[in-house]
C-alpha cells in the first residue's frame, strides 16, 4: 500500500523499504504487546502509535 501510495505521488519517502521493515516491526511488537498486556496497551493506543511513524516518515505530496 505504501509503495503504490508512493508511485500515485499521493505521498514520499526517503526510504521506502526500511519504512516497511518498521512498520511492520512496530505493528508485530504492538500486537504482542496487546495480547500480552505487559505494559498494558489499548487498540486505540497501539493505532496512535502506528500513525505516529506513518505521518513521520512518509510525506504527504501537495
Amino acid at each position: 500500500m505504501a509503495e503504490r501510495g508512493v508511485a500515485e505521488g499521493e505521498f514520499s519517502s526517503e526510504d521506502l523499504d526500511g519504512f516497511t521493515v518498521r512498520f511492520a516491526a512496530l505493528a508485530d511488537g504492538l500486537a504482542l504487546q496487546r495480547l500480552r498486556q505487559a505494559p498494558p496497551l489499548n487498540t486505540e493506543d497501539a493505532r496512535r502509535h502506528l500513525n505516529r511513524l506513518i505521518e513521520t516518515e512518509l510525506r504527504q505530496r501537495s
